[in-house]
């Protein structure tokens, strides 16, 4: 698998003979599958991964050191692949929920495996208020919903799935979603 990266990362790094001197990115299941299967360069290993705590694998790890930095924020809100999952997890949520507080509660349990509360569940929804408000008209949406390379859910509202999108994306970052206990 060879997800997106920086262009340019491995001419960086790279003998100007080497095999592996440009990264050619994968296109469609190999954009998608689960990221154990991730082609790696020694010298330029993906950067969100290494951000997001991935061993460097220099040498073995036992147990993975757990960091919380802003730049890991960073990287879940803009790093295009994971734009993409929450965009494809809204479009999946707008199909198969119907009304707010049921795709709210739906898109929760998909993205944490547990149960959406009242506290949560009314900042999601003043959030999903504002992002409805903010993209309604806006040009800069269509940038959002068409990150990556998977294809846009059939029947689905552009500037609705814009707004589910960043709501999606709140829930992925967050500790609820990341933080295996």
């Amino acid at each position: 698998m060879k997800p997106y990266q920086p262009e340019g990362l491995w001419r960086e790094v790279a003998m100007p003979q080497s095999n592996t001197r440009t990264y050619e990115r994968g296109e469609g299941d190999e954009l998608w599958r689960r990221s154990v299967y991730t082609y790696w360069k020694r010298a330029a290993p993906p950067p969100s991964m290494l951000t997001l705590d991935a061993p460097t694998r220099e040498f073995c790890t036992i147990r993975r050191m757990s960091t919380n930095t802003p730049l890991q924020a960073l990287v879940l809100w803009n790093d295009v692949q994971f734009v993409e999952a929450a965009r494809a997890v809204a479009g999946r949520v707008m199909v198969e929920a119907e009304g707010d507080s049921a795709r709210l509660a739906y898109l929760y349990r998909l993205c944490t495996g547990g149960a959406l509360d009242e506290v949560r569940g009314g900042a999601l929804a003043s959030a999903l208020g504002e992002f409805r408000a903010r993209y309604r008209g806006r040009r800069r949406m269509r940038a959002l919903v068409r990150s990556g390379e998977s294809p846009l859910p059939e029947g689905v509202d552009v500037e609705e799935l814009a707004a589910w999108t960043m709501v999606a994306s709140a829930v992925l970052s967050s500790d609820s979603a990341i933080v295996k206990n």
